[in-house]
């Protein structure tokens, strides 16, 4: 099940990417495909993966027992609960999205820490230094799509976005934090003319840092372009962007935060350490080396 869910999610990306360069090269029509195609299709079998991987990781070939294998998950199972219950507390009156994210994220952290646990045979510790390598890598890649689940959920369930006019040296709130328009200044470029805003971030009247994002005008192609400002952190990501100019005064400003956005890439980039983590076991590589040297040659016998 874990490899047929991993097929058909693989399969429905494949198809929503390609299936509109397909249908414009054979039959002319244009189609869109975005965001509502791939939460209606993509999402109910990251979902239904998301459960079972933690028992389907410690679930044995062929003599498996789901009751026996599934006994030493309660304990991730009530970490899972448990973590859903505090992102509960904390959102109430939001979506539900980030409670059942937090939760499948967790559920997948804490079965991979079962898994590598119940490799040991409860011998502590020590013994869990001594693993494989390819265990390591096992459990790695397993728990890695649980912190991506994290980042997504609370990410889509706890972002604040802020569009308005503000004036220069105007100061106005932005989720938990407080954005200050300092200056907008122009700053020729070496083929573009940019509009440069100076803008400083604080959080309970603590400075966090300044931004500078910008808009630029390439006159060659007379095509604008915006560069946005981003401060990112380990828990919350700050966007920051510079429009137009009003005809009432003040610049036209769009302000992000983007909680837990660098979750996402962080399981992208734990699922290929563990990958690249298994890869480098010895069994592996000491397999590769015999195929590569062949068959041995038989030894003569004393008589020959």
């Amino acid at each position: 099940m874990n490899n047929i869910l991993l097929a058909v999610s693989a399969l429905v990306v494949f198809v929503g990417t390609v299936w509109p360069l397909v249908a414009e090269m054979g039959w002319g029509a244009k189609l869109s495909v975005g965001e509502p195609f791939f939460n209606k299709a993509f999402t109910p079998f990251m979902i239904a993966l998301a459960v079972i991987l933690p028992a389907g990781a410690i679930l044995p070939w062929k003599r498996g027992n789901l009751k026996r294998t599934a006994r030493p998950l309660r304990g991730a199972l009530l970490f899972a609960l448990a973590v859903a219950a505090l992102v509960y507390a904390v959102s109430t009156g939001n979506s539900g999205l980030a409670v059942i994210g937090s939760a499948l994220g967790s559920w997948l952290i804490a079965g991979a820490a079962v898994d590598l646990w119940q490799r040991t045979g409860n011998s502590g510790a020590a013994r869990l230094l001594r693993l494989p390598r390819a265990d390591w890598g096992k459990a790695i890649a397993h728990a890695s799509p649980g912190v991506t689940f994290i980042g997504v959920s609370l990410l889509m369930a706890w972002q604040v976005e802020d569009i308005r006019v503000a004036q220069v040296g105007q100061t106005f709130p932005v989720g938990r934090y407080q954005v200050t328009l300092d200056a907008v200044e122009d700053h020729p470029g070496p083929n573009y003319n940019a509009t440069v805003a100076t803008m400083s971030v604080a959080r309970n009247g603590r400075a966090i840092g300044t931004l500078y994002p910008e808009k630029r005008i390439y006159p060659v192609q007379a095509m604008p372009t915006t560069e946005a400002a981003i401060r990112s952190g380990f828990f919350r990501d700050i966007y920051l962007v510079i429009g137009d100019p009003q005809q009432g005064g003040g610049w036209a400003v769009r302000s992000y935060v983007k909680p837990f956005a660098a979750w996402i890439w962080l399981g992208s980039a734990l699922m290929a350490f563990g990958a690249l983590v298994s890869l480098s076991d010895r069994r592996y590589r000491v397999a590769a080396g015999a195929r590569r040297a062949g068959p041995a040659a038989p030894r003569p016998t004393p008589a020959e």
